[in-house]
């Protein structure tokens, strides 16, 4: 089993386990993000047993976290229809190791993208639609990931996503749209869709011509979820999470004990 190999099958075994561990980029000596990302790339195959993704994910979409951390672009992950739920789904707290929501944007493709995309209006074209999203994030690392090179290997503390009802797409509604995450009935977290690259549509183009250039192909019915509109919140067992974003619309789930 090659290193790359071991490092993916730590972080699966402290998942399965529900057992957080220790960073893992010291030990497996993951000393660039293209290391971390084929920890990645051997951690979702694994998942995935030979299906496809159900989309992809971005993070570090807003352009002052990556100024802080010193990094010049949004970082990537990989969702898994396994995880996916739809509004006023359940979720069992207890199938996570230590959950936290972000409210985001997500996107539904229309159609298989094999080109690259010239603007945000050939995105839209592309587009089922979008929607109010709530990610949730689980990290397989004690205290959550101390390095960019530990959270990309662990697929960006992925845990599930939940959709809200599919819109069409309006890019001047999403240059500037007030978003705001409620629990048990209390506003805890609020943003702007303008932190996700200054628009959503911008995002989720970048990833889309990002992946075209590297030889892979979106497909239709594929999601895109756009990078976190606000910080992370905790949510503990029986609470009810709720999305307000306006002319998207709400969407709300809940965790039981």
């Amino acid at each position: 089993m090659s290193t790359i190999e071991q490092a993916a099958q730590a972080l699966l075994d402290a998942r399965a386990s529900g057992t957080p561990r220790g960073p893992i980029a010291s030990e497996y000596a993951l000393t660039d993000l293209a290391a971390a990302y084929a920890v990645q790339h051997a951690l979702i195959a694994h998942k995935l047993g030979g299906q496809r993704p159900a989309g992809y994910k971005l993070g570090l979409t807003d352009a002052r976290a990556r100024k802080a951390l010193g990094v010049a672009e949004p970082l990537r992950g990989v969702l898994l229809a396994a995880n996916e739920y739809q509004a006023g789904a359940t979720l069992k707290h207890a199938d996570f190791i230590a959950p936290r929501l972000e409210i985001e944007v997500a996107m539904r493709l229309a159609r298989d993208i094999e080109d690259p995309l010239a603007d945000r209006a050939e995105l839209i074209a592309a587009l089922e639609g979008v929607m109010p999203a709530l990610e949730v994030c689980d990290s397989a690392y004690e205290g959550w990931p101390k390095s960019l090179a530990d959270a990309v290997a662990d697929n960006l503390s992925f845990g599930a996503y939940v959709l809200g009802q599919c819109v069409a797409a309006d890019s001047a509604t999403l240059d500037d749209l007030a978003v705001a995450l409620i629990l048990d009935g209390e506003q805890v977290a609020s943003g702007n869709t303008s932190s996700s690259m200054g628009n959503p549509l911008d995002a989720a183009l970048w990833l889309v011509n990002q992946m075209v250039a590297a030889g892979q192909t979106l497909r239709a019915g594929d999601v895109i979820m756009t990078g976190a509109l606000a910080g992370m919140q905790p949510v503990t067992a029986g609470a009810v999470a709720e999305v307000e974003m306006g002319a998207l619309g709400r969407l709300s789930c809940r965790f039981d004990g």
